[in-house]
């Protein structure tokens, strides 16, 4: 888990720009930002981008973020990519089939950016200590199997 001084990417998928633009203003600072304003343009651009977490919202003209969702999640290149939903709907079942579906947070606008920004930290560092104990394991599994191949 060493430091890094490159900046994760984050992905940001809404078809209002206004909201674009207050995430990449809120998130600009501490991250590099790409953007997508449609289901298609996300589906592509996560795909040659490999963000580190993806901000997706739920209401979008050409395709739901749930269908976007239930694309990335089933692509081995893009399913462990961590996702919040970002969205308007503040009905609770809304937010349930949201973290249903497997999305790591589920944010209602207004955005707060102190607390999405909170938010985010906790799941890539969440995300970044899990790699490391899974690196770990890998790496005393070889010595274990090392061991008992002498």
């Amino acid at each position: 888990m060493g430091d890094t001084t490159d900046k994760q990417l984050i992905c940001i998928v809404d078809d209002e720009p206004t909201n674009v633009e207050l995430l990449r203003f809120m998130l600009a600072d501490d991250y590099d930002v790409c953007v997508a304003y449609s289901g298609e343009e996300a589906l592509a651009t996560i795909l040659t981008s490999k963000p580190s977490l993806i901000l997706l919202d739920i209401v979008m003209p050409d395709m739901s973020g749930y269908e976007v969702f239930k694309i990335l999640r089933n692509n081995p290149t893009t399913s462990s990519i961590p996702v919040i939903f970002v969205t308007g709907l503040e009905d609770k079942a809304s937010e349930t089939e949201g973290l249903e579906l497997g999305a790591v947070d589920y944010v209602v606008k207004p955005l707060v950016g102190d607390i999405v920004k909170a938010r985010i930290e906790r799941i890539l560092q969440t995300d970044l200590y899990i790699e490391y104990l899974e690196r770990s394991l890998a790496d005393r599994e070889e010595q274990l199997v090392s061991k008992a191949i002498k």
